[in-house]
């Protein structure tokens, strides 16, 4: 079985390559996922591969580029913190954005079975530019 610290990184590698399936067999069918308050897409908590997988499909629809670039990975246990920078721009205004990021992932039986996103979400809604829904 691979280790926590693995699969997260196998997760980061099938987005840098566009492999979203790859993406969603990493994840447990009941994944929670959860985006910070005022996220642009899906901001608490969401369920389910099938929730993921609409969350990622909303990208390509507000961003003309966005990524994420993992810069350290620490594991304790089932729990992996991932640090790194983030940019993109956004499709409608054209703006760009550059950040910082924390994901907190929890691996079992080799899949991921909760993701938490912190990243300041004021960044992404300048690029937008618009306002978090209230």
């Amino acid at each position: 079985m691979a280790q926590s610290i693995d699969v997260v990184r196998e997760v980061f590698a099938a987005f840098e390559r566009g492999d979203i399936e790859r993406v969603l067999e990493l994840l447990d069918e009941d994944v929670e996922w959860i985006e910070p308050a005022g996220y642009w897409v899906a901001p608490g908590r969401s369920r389910g591969r099938a929730a993921v997988e609409d969350i990622i499909a909303a990208y390509p629809d507000r961003w003309a580029e966005i990524a994420l670039e993992p810069e350290t990975f620490i594991e304790a246990g089932e729990h992996v913190i991932v640090l790194g920078s983030e940019h993109g721009t956004a499709r409608e205004t054209g703006r760009s954005f550059r950040g910082r990021f924390a994901n907190v992932f929890v691996v079992r039986s080799g899949r991921v079975v909760s993701l938490e996103a912190f990243t300041d979400t004021a960044l992404l809604w300048k690029a937008l530019g618009g306002q978090p829904a209230d």
